[in-house]
């Protein structure tokens, strides 16, 4: 275990890189669907590429655990998940050269790789930090840097796009905070040890069984029927600028409450990291319950009751950005955490692919309240009874 001032420095400055890297990539999110649609993408195209963009990170991210398992080379995996960060600022060279959005869609894929490809290598020795420190102050930390990183990065692009009036150059300048984060990268790697628990691994013998446990496999379950059941932030928005009142309010309103549901995730993300330090697991029976109500507001259609869906909404993306992570940690032997870690993201993501999808039909069909009830309860239903046989089993 590494002592608390090396485990807070690993904490930061990773953070640092994450800030960095979402100030690109996150930044970037919003102008691409746009950007796609300059160069000729249709709508069915543009979300054709988004879904497979989301697949592919969330595949990724099982080939991203298994290999930093198998080879202990954390640091060669983030440096190849951060370094594909470079295809966002390249993304405008299929404008210059002018094939379309082809070019473009193939590159912006290869940064999509490269986020699950990093993430279970970054987690692991954020978790191995977190043994010093705890691991719900841990991820806490490293979610509120995150945030901050995905708060600057639209700001930056739309500041870099009313400059230059055009898409193209703000790409282009993507390029200075791609550079500061690599640099940064490149500081943290030369300050920071691999932990010791983390260092220890690669002396073991290599037939050494690789397992998940049972705990740890009912834990990425209810984690994933969680996220299934999890009524998402993009219908929630959809609902809300139908409503009267944001039609006399005016086309902010929603970006606005985006911004808010930002700031409710990076708050929950500290605060309930301290909670799970004092109260473990039981601290996850919080933001299980609570994504229970998302749909029963946001299914209302009324303004007020669809606002509090979002707030609420963010208090459980903190959560599962701070919480969850390090219960996954808590849960697994060091030697499958990145694993683990991998095996997490993709249930996450999967799980909230399937509850847009299914959420999504019922805006569209306008279906009644009950039944948007009875299939949160139902999803929720069986992620609380895995998180109670995860909390009572040792």
């Amino acid at each position: 275990m590494m002592d608390k001032r090396e485990a807070y420095r690993v904490i930061l400055l990773l953070g640092v890189v994450s800030l960095l890297g979402d100030v690109v990539y996150e930044g970037s999110r919003g102008t691409i669907p746009e950007y796609f649609r300059y160069l000729g993408a249709s709508a069915a195209v543009v979300g054709a590429i988004t879904g497979v963009g989301d697949l592919l990170v969330y595949f990724s991210r099982f080939l991203g655990g298994y290999l930093a398992d198998r080879t202990r080379g954390y640091w060669a995996l983030i440096f190849l998940g951060y370094g594909l960060i470079l295809a966002i600022p390249l993304i405008p060279l299929s404008e210059i050269l002018g094939l379309g959005w082809a070019l473009a869609a193939a590159v912006w894929l290869l940064e999509r790789f490269g986020k699950g490809i990093r993430t279970p290598s970054r987690d692991t020795m954020i978790s191995f930090a977190a043994e010093s420190v705890g691991g719900g102050k841990a991820f806490g930390i490293h979610e509120l840097m995150d945030q901050v990183g995905a708060t600057l990065g639209p700001l930056f692009f739309a500041a870099s796009i009313a400059l230059f009036r055009n898409y193209r150059d703000a790409f282009f300048l993507s390029a200075i905070p791609y550079a500061l984060l690599m640099a940064a990268l490149v500081y943290t790697k030369s300050r920071v040890k691999l932990p010791a628990g983390i260092a220890s691994l690669g002396k073991r013998e290599s037939s050494e069984p690789r397992s998940l446990s049972k705990r740890a496999k009912a834990y990425i379950a209810a984690a994933g029927a969680n996220a299934l059941g999890l009524f998402p932030v993009s219908l929630i928005l959809y609902i809300l600028a139908e409503t009267p009142e944001v039609n006399a309010l005016g086309a902010w309103f929603p970006p606005a409450l985006y911004a808010a549901v930002q700031l409710v995730d990076a708050v929950a993300a500290l605060a309930l990291g301290l909670l799970y330090d004092r109260f473990k697991l039981n601290v996850l029976f919080l933001p299980f319950s609570l994504s229970i109500l998302i749909p029963f507001f946001a299914l209302q259609r009324g303004f007020a009751p669809v606002v509090i869906s979002a707030l609420l909404f963010g208090l459980v993306l903190g959560s599962q950005e701070s919480v969850y992570r390090a219960a996954v940690g808590d849960l697994t032997d060091p030697s499958v955490r990145a694993t683990a870690y991998g095996f997490f993201g993709g249930a996450l993501g999967l799980g909230a692919m399937a509850a847009g999808y299914l959420y999504g039909l019922m805006v569209d069909l306008n279906a009644p309240l009950w039944l948007g009830s009875l299939y949160v309860i139902a999803t929720q239903a069986v992620s609380l009874a895995l998180l109670l046989y995860v909390v009572k089993t040792r």
